[in-house]
């Protein structure tokens, strides 16, 4: 009798448990992922999610698929961070050195590659980044960019024609590159929402590198341009809201489109060959011009002007100042062993 119960309960209790039928689709999608295995592509992801600014993923992003493309024309084939080595890495700097690369260009590549290792370390992917023990070219002190002399500036702010959309377009951002020190991206990411008063000034936030925000015064002089550029804008039956770029390519037929970098560089390459300016220039030449005016004219300290330009290290400002090539100020005039003896 008790065994009779026991035998019913038994079959009560497998009578209860889930089928032991397979789920086909579920089967298919974890033989597809087993089959599909595991690509280095999936760790790009996961690491461009750090970055908020969309300018910074692009830019590693890009650098990240020439490195990886590199490697692909070698036969190699990376699946997990683990694999990179660095041979991988070494090889590649020496690939862009060869191609004649400036030093900062082979540098900015190879950091972000150093940077996804950095990343991979940090999250326990690999006990230590194999890319240390390479060395990163030295980056060259001068800045090779050239700069506007002042009779350029003006000629360069001049040149557009303000009875026209594009022509109202390429004088504010002019104007703001060239007193503002913007660079590209920076100039591009501008809100009109991003103008407004702080602690008694007229400023304007900008997004730079590294997701770094900076308040920049607004002079009077930019101020004013500001007012008309809107007025133009009011004229041509554009009224922009806070949330809204502040440069967009067509405000009254194609709203809402900002503009990008290539269109920045194409203004200013257009109107420097319309003025016979003669010498390599872009938008970084605006951004040189400025800096180097003010470290020129001894206008503000160093450290001020780093922070204007938002540079994280004053040495990166020092590329910029000319005057280290003044050679009637050189410090070798000042060597003299019998000084000593002619003050006594």
């Amino acid at each position: 009798m008790c065994l009779a119960r026991s035998e019913a309960l038994s079959i009560v209790a497998v009578s209860a448990l889930p089928s032991t039928g397979v789920d086909e689709k579920l089967a298919r999608q974890f033989k597809e992922a087993r089959e599909r295995g595991i690509h280095i592509e999936d760790f790009f992801n996961d690491f461009l999610e750090r970055f908020l600014s969309l300018d910074t993923r692009r830019a590693y992003q890009g650098d990240l698929d020439a490195f990886f493309a590199f490697l692909k024309s070698g036969g190699e084939q990376l699946r997990h961070p683990s694999d990179l080595k660095a041979f991988h890495f070494q090889l590649y700097r020496d690939k862009l050195i060869a191609e004649g690369k400036a030093s900062a260009t082979v540098n900015r590549r190879l950091v972000a590659i150093r940077s996804f290792m950095k990343w991979a370390v940090a999250a326990k992917l690999v006990d230590h980044n194999p890319l240390d023990v390479v060395k990163l070219p030295k980056v060259q002190t001068e800045s090779p960019t050239q700069a506007f002399d002042d009779e350029e500036v003006t000629r360069m702010l001049a040149a557009p024609d303000l009875n026209t959309v594009s022509g109202n377009l390429h004088r504010i951002s002019m104007v703001l590159l060239f007193h503002l020190g913007l660079r590209r991206a920076e100039l591009t990411g501008l809100r009109l929402m991003d103008f407004q008063q702080q602690r008694g000034h007229f400023v304007v936030r900008v997004h730079g590198k590294g997701d770094k925000v900076r308040l920049v015064p607004v002079t009077e002089t930019v101020a004013q341009e500001l007012h008309a550029y809107y007025a133009r804008l009011m004229k041509m039956g554009v009224k922009l809201e806070p949330d809204e770029w502040l440069l967009q390519t067509d405000p009254v037929r194609r709203r809402g489109q900002r503009v990008d970098g290539s269109t920045v560089y194409r203004i200013i390459e257009k109107y420097a060959r319309a003025l016979e300016i003669n010498k390599k220039v872009s938008p970084h030449s605006c951004r040189a011009t400025v800096i180097s005016h003010l470290l020129d004219t001894q206008s503000a300290p160093i450290r001020d002007v780093a922070i204007f330009a938002g540079h994280a290290n004053v040495t990166t400002t020092e590329r910029y100042d000319k005057r280290r090539q003044n050679l009637e100020k050189s410090a070798a005039y000042a060597v003299d062993f019998e000084l000593e003896k002619k003050k006594a």
